[in-house]
Parts: C-alpha cells; structure tokens; sequence
C-alpha cells in the first residue's frame, strides 16, 4: 500500500526564494559585466591606469548590482516587519537586519562614487599624472 507523501510548502516556498533570487543575481551579473580594457600603448604593454580602471570597472559593476539588491531585499523585508506583531524578538531582529542590507547598500554605493578617485590617488603617489576611469 502505497502511502503519499505529505507536500513540505514552506520548504517548497524556501527552495523557489532562493532559486529565484540566485538566478536574478546570475542573471544581473551576466547582463553587467564588463570586458576589461584591450587597448595596447606603444611600449606592447597595458599601462597600470588601464588595468586598474578595468578592475575598478568590474568592481564597480558587482558592488552596484548588490547594493541594488540589498536596497530591495532590505526595504521588503523592513515593509514585512511592520507588519509582525510588537510582541517578541521577530519584529526586531528584522528590522534590524533589513537596516543592516540598507547600510551596506548605502557604503556599497559610497564605495563605487569613490573608486575612481581612490584609485587615481593611489596609482598617482609616483608622481605621474593620472587620468580617472
């Protein structure tokens, strides 16, 4: 005699989360990336400013689509926790977190404006002008 099992939902619900959210993050990746740069200066090698704009490039690029999403993930989730009751820790715990997703949102996108500057700042202590990415 066959038995059926019993459908676990939550664990289904979970499981559909988090392939939904892996594959909007694989799939913002995918759309953002950017090439790094291949132009070649006389010498047959690319200078230093043209590498580390390309990093500064590709950084800027991931460290922005997370902060997008952590702008949306901890906004739906701080929407969610007023909608708990005041009583217990859930209420709290999730506003705590979903404020902590808003503040590394925040020194994300404060990290990408400045990534330029740092950079040319750092490539430039030899004395050698550099231009920004």
């Amino acid at each position: 005699m066959n038995i059926p099992r019993r459908m676990n939902i939550p664990r289904m619900l979970k499981f559909i989360y988090y392939a939904f959210m892996f594959s909007t993050v694989a799939l913002a990746l995918a759309q953002a990336q950017t090439s790094a740069p291949t132009t070649i200066s006389s010498t047959g090698l690319i200078s230093l400013s043209e590498s580390l704009c390309g990093i500064v490039s590709s950084i800027r690029t991931v460290i922005g689509v997370i902060a997008i999403l952590l702008f949306i993930t901890g906004g739906a989730l701080y929407a969610g926790a007023h909608m708990l009751p005041a009583a217990g820790n859930l209420r709290g715990n999730l506003q705590g977190w979903s404020m902590g997703m808003i503040i590394g949102a925040v020194v994300g996108l404060i990290l990408v404006l400045l990534a330029p500057t740092i950079i040319s700042t750092i490539s430039g202590v030899g004395g050698s002008a550099v231009s920004t990415c």
